[in-house]
C-alpha cells in the first residue's frame, strides 16, 4: 500500500484538483507495472482537514477517481503538526510492514507526478526519499523572495549542523518514507513526536527518522516546485519557523549519533 497524507487548511479550491491529478499519475504508474492488482500497488490517499473555515473537507469527498480516500477532520485548526500526527496514526494503525507513506503540500505547489518516483527509489531499499529543490535538475518557479531566502538559509544552517546527511533538501515536506521505519520513530518518540512550533515540525520529523536509519538508505530526488500555482495565501508563520528551526538543531544533533556512525 502506498499511502499520500496530505494535511490541508483552507484548500477547498485546490483539494479536488490535486486528487483528481494524484489518481491520473496512480493510474499512469500502475500501468507501468506489471500485477497492478497486488495490494503493493494500491494506492490510498489520506486527507487531513485541519479545522478549516472553508469547504476543504466536503471538497476532498467529493472525490470519485480509482485510489482509495479517507477524510480526516479537526474540529479546529490544530497546525501542521497535529495534523501530520493524525495521517501518521492513521497510517500506523491501518497500514503493515512494507507499506510506504509520502507526504505533500495540499496547496497544488508539489505535483504528484513526483509522489511515484519517490516510491520507485524507495522500492530499491531506502528508507527515505526527498522531493530536493537543490539536487541536480531540481528547480523552483514562482518563489517570492523572502521565500527564497528563508529556504536557502534553512538549507545551509541544516547543512551546516549535519554535514554528513546526504540531503540538499531539508525542509520541503514533499517526501517518502517506509511505514517501518515510522513506526520505529513513534514508538521512541510517542507523544513528543512533534515538540518544534510552526511548520519547523517538518525538519523535526526528518531528523527524529533519521536516527532509526543510516545514510546509505537515504536519498532525495530532483523536483520543481511551482509556487506560482499556488491557491490562497502562504500559511507559514516566517519568524516561528525560524527560531523553532534554530532551536530544534540545537537538540537534534544528540539525536543522529546512530546515523552519523551507520
Amino acid at each position: 500500500m502506498i499511502y499520500i497524507l496530505l494535511p490541508a487548511y483552507n484548500e477547498a479550491s485546490n483539494i479536488l484538483p490535486l486528487l483528481d491529478a494524484l489518481a491520473g499519475e496512480a493510474q499512469a504508474w500502475q500501468a507501468k507495472n506489471p500485477g497492478e492488482d497486488n495490494p503493493e500497488w494500491a494506492v490510498h490517499a489520506v486527507v487531513i482537514d485541519d479545522g478549516s473555515t472553508d469547504a476543504t473537507g466536503e471538497m476532498a469527498r467529493r472525490f470519485s477517481g480509482p485510489i482509495q480516500l479517507t477524510v480526516l477532520e479537526h474540529s479546529t485548526n490544530q497546525g501542521l503538526a497535529a495534523a501530520l500526527r493524525t495521517g501518521i496514526d492513521f497510517v500506523l494503525q491501518t497500514g503493515s510492514s512494507g507499506d510506504w507513506v509520502v507526504t505533500l503540500d495540499a496547496d497544488r505547489t508539489h505535483h504528484p507526478r513526483y509522489v511515484f518516483r519517490l516510491v520507485e527509489k524507495l522500492r530499491t531499499g531506502r528508507d527515505i526519499v526527498v522531493a530536493s529543490r537543490y539536487a541536480p535538475g531540481g528547480r523552483e518557479y514562482g518563489v517570492p523572495l523572502w521565500r527564497k531566502w528563508l529556504s536557502h538559509g534553512a538549507r545551509f544552517t541544516y547543512r551546516m549542523f549535519f554535514p554528513s546527511v546526504p540531503l540538499q533538501d531539508f525542509s520541503c515536506g514533499y517526501r517518502g518514507f517506509s511505514w517501518d521505519l515510522l513506526r520505529k520513530t513513534v514508538e521512541q518518540w510517542g507523544s513528543r513526536l512533534f515538540e518544534a512550533p510552526g511548520f519547523a515540525c517538518t525538519g523535526e520529523l526528518m531528523l527524529k527518522m533519521l536516527g532509526h536509519t543510516a545514510p546509505a538508505r537515504v536519498t532525495e530526488i530532483p523536483f520543481e516546485l511551482h509556487y506560482e500555482a499556488k491557491g490562497g495565501k502562504s500559511k507559514m508563520p516566517a519568524f516561528q519557523t525560524i527560531l523553532g528551526t534554530l532551536e530544534l538543531l540545537f537538540r537534534a544533533r544528540r539525536w543522529l549519533k546512530n546515523f552519523h556512525s551507520g
